[in-house]
């Protein structure tokens, strides 16, 4: 790591520091702390400068923030911090809009139970159909702080994986995999979420049982935390069909609210999505607007941007979304694709 890098990191602003510091405030600004904590650790990967930007504060103002965490901050700049964070969570919340379908409440319910009681839980379902974007959602709703958001790499073994998640907690993530592993049990309680997205690359690549996914059953087990495991389809039919087949069914026994998402969109989820941006919307254009997001890779995702796009058309123009707006974003995107001889 460069030392710009370096410098940029929030630390030594350790863990045991920062849970201490928030018992001195009122319950609901302890929330406020953790959840820019869990922020701070999570989405910015623990760059104070990206911290204080995102704030509105400048760089060289670090120092009081870090008093924040600590419990300490100055009695006059307290209530302007905490409505920067306030606006902070606004501002993220306009920025990531969720649009509730079936499928989406449902990942929402999936992860509430996960972390009421304490489970461990797998949503899973092919690309584009809202995984991703519904648990980073949700992530963010219910406390940075508290729930623990990892998009797994390619090819992650367990020492990578146990690094990442020990940062996104804010603990120490150097010494020995046991030593980074104790570090995180003793920073999470049965009031902790884990979301693992893209579980499937944790999978050990001979098909052998065991691999970095075993951490978090084991995580589990100890810090008695909720864990909620994402896969991509492809993986659970390994998982449930491989030459591991046995040892795995013992595996996914442990999950309590699996959530398994069909492969092409649903029409009833379709027409809820266009209710979300047009004023009306009969069942013709509800049934074209299930052919496109059925039509290619991509799926929903891809349907998204062809709505937004269609909106900011509109925005731009001064009025409202129109079924036409949709029709040509939809006839761009697919125009982009062609070579000059074929329009």
């Amino acid at each position: 790591m460069s030392s710009d890098t370096q410098d940029t990191r929030a630390f030594p602003l350790q863990y045991d520091a920062v849970t201490a510091g928030v018992e001195k405030y009122p319950e609901a600004e302890k929330e406020q702390v953790l959840w820019l904590y869990g922020y701070l650790n999570g989405c910015l990967n623990q760059n104070k400068t990206l911290l204080c930007r995102e704030l509105g504060y400048k760089p060289e103002d670090w120092e009081q923030l870090r008093m924040l965490f600590t419990g300490r901050i100055a009695a006059s700049i307290r209530d302007d911090v905490f409505e920067a964070i306030a606006a902070l969570r606004r501002r993220l919340a306009k920025q990531r809009p969720l649009v509730h379908t079936i499928v989406a409440d449902r990942i929402i319910e999936a992860l509430d139970y996960c972390r009421d009681n304490s489970v461990m839980i797998y949503i899973t379902g092919p690309t584009g159909r809202g995984k991703t974007y519904t648990s980073e959602w949700w992530a963010g709703e219910n406390n940075h702080g508290r729930a623990k958001y990892l998009r797994v790499p390619s090819d992650c073994g367990r020492r990578a994986i146990v690094v990442m998640l020990a940062r996104a907690c804010g603990v120490a993530a150097t010494g020995s995999v046991a030593e980074i592993e104790a570090n995180i049990r003793r920073a999470l309680t049965p009031r902790n979420v884990i979301i693992v997205d893209e579980a499937g690359h944790l999978l050990s690549k001979s098909g052998r049982p065991g691999g970095a996914i075993e951490f978090f059953r084991d995580l589990h087990d100890m810090a008695g935390c909720g864990v909620a495991l994402i896969f991509t389809d492809v993986y659970l039919a390994e998982i449930k069909k491989g030459r591991s087949a046995d040892y795995f069914e013992q595996f996914l026994g442990r999950f309590e609210f699996p959530v398994e998402i069909q492969k092409l969109p649903r029409r009833d989820e379709v027409r809820q999505i266009l209710k979300s941006f047009f004023s009306e919307v009969d069942e013709e254009f509800v049934s074209y607007a299930l052919t496109q997001a059925s039509a290619r890779d991509g799926k929903l995702r891809t349907f998204f941007k062809d709505l937004f796009r269609a909106e900011k058309i509109a925005s731009e123009e001064g009025r409202k979304i129109t079924p036409k707006d949709l029709k040509l974003a939809i006839a761009w995107r697919k125009s982009a694709g062609a070579w000059p001889e074929d329009n």
